[in-house]
């Protein structure tokens, strides 16, 4: 039906139901399956299906860690561009992944993604202004009732150079490439993901691929270049 990815999810609600309750009662063991869990089930299909389209079946959800996978489909759905905060959440429950709001820095803890609050002034504010110390260790951005993807830049340093998902892997290496080329980004690629750089470098791969900006998408292509021919 070439419907978008949101529209897919909202759509698979309806369907599931509709199924629900043409075979009712229906069963897990001794549990029954209630609308809710029919919408979180269907949703979950809707989106590892989103998953497998954007990485061209190369990585799947089980592939993934919770940040990583939720950042990927968030990223898959929307993009750089802020999105409501419920679509987010009925998103994370389908993964059985919480969203968790996080102050500053955090440990993970189970399947959940941080989300740090978005502080006032523009996107992608210089690191050297705020030493580090105040950027974002969460890969999630909350304003108000949206929130969004942190760039990069925004990032926290230290969450990069000790980074705790895939996700963080990637925006390091994108990092470590704008701040000393190729000879930044090998060393921090072989740093952190020894033993799963093909997952790294998909990753990679769909950040190009999905990239609306022109100039942020030819980075990662020439990145990605770089990476292959070294």
């Amino acid at each position: 039906m070439k419907l978008n990815p949101v529209d897919e999810m909202v759509a698979c609600y309806g369907r599931a139901l509709h199924v629900l309750s043409e075979q009712w009662p229906v069963m897990d063991g001794d549990e029954e399956v209630g609308p809710i869990r029919a919408m979180n089930e269907a949703s979950r299909v809707v989106a590892e299906n989103q998953i497998k389209r954007i990485t061209s079946g190369r990585l799947t959800v089980a592939d993934l860690d919770p940040e990583t996978a939720m950042a990927l489909t968030a990223y898959g759905i929307w993009g750089l561009n802020s999105f409501p905060y419920d679509e987010a959440l009925n998103l994370s429950r389908s993964l059985n992944i919480v969203l968790t709001a996080k102050s500053g820095g955090y440990r993970i803890e189970g399947n959940m993604i941080g989300i740090n609050q978005e502080a006032g002034g523009s996107r992608g504010r210089s690191r050297a202004s705020s030493a580090g110390d105040n950027d974002y260790h969460a890969p999630l951005l909350r304003s108000g009732s949206k929130l969004r993807l942190a760039l990069p830049e925004e990032r926290n340093t230290k969450r990069l150079e000790s980074p705790l998902t895939d996700w963080d892997v990637l925006h390091g290496l994108i990092q470590s490439y704008r701040e000393s080329d190729i000879t930044g980004a090998r060393p921090y690629l072989e740093k952190h993901a020894t033993g799963h750089e093909e997952r790294i470098l998909d990753l990679l791969d769909v950040w190009a691929k999905e990239m609306v900006d022109p100039d942020l998408r030819r980075e990662a292509e020439t990145l990605r270049f770089g990476l292959k021919m070294n």
